[in-house]
């Protein structure tokens, strides 16, 4: 619980002012530190930067009122903004997710 913590509230300060990338860096990093086991490292960076984004997104989402995010939906051939949201939120839960696994593995290497 407090790997997942870490890496949502890490992750969600970093997103708004790094590129995106960098959140694959904080997953990395805090698994790096505090991760046990390889489920819950990479459950925990799933679910923190999914989290994220998909919260973030959607704040986006509504904020305009759904132009953009329809507009890059119609862009990609998807039926609406919503899916476009969703796909968001699981490319950016995969990208947490694997790296918090890659560092704890790299941690349990070091050992």
């Amino acid at each position: 619980m407090r790997l997942f913590l870490l890496i949502f509230i890490v992750g969600f300060i970093t997103q708004l002012f790094l590129l995106w990338w960098s959140l694959a860096v904080v997953s990395f990093l805090a698994a790096l530190w505090l991760a046990r086991k390889a489920g819950s490292a990479f459950w925990a960076g799933f679910f923190g930067i999914g989290g994220g984004w998909l919260i973030s997104s959607g704040f986006y989402h509504l904020r305009n009122s759904g132009l953009l995010a329809t507009k890059v939906a119609t862009l990609f051939t998807l039926p609406n903004a919503t899916l476009l949201i969703l796909v968001t939120a699981l490319v950016g839960a995969i990208t947490g997710g694997l790296a918090s696994l890659s560092g704890f593995y790299l941690r349990k290497l070091l050992r």
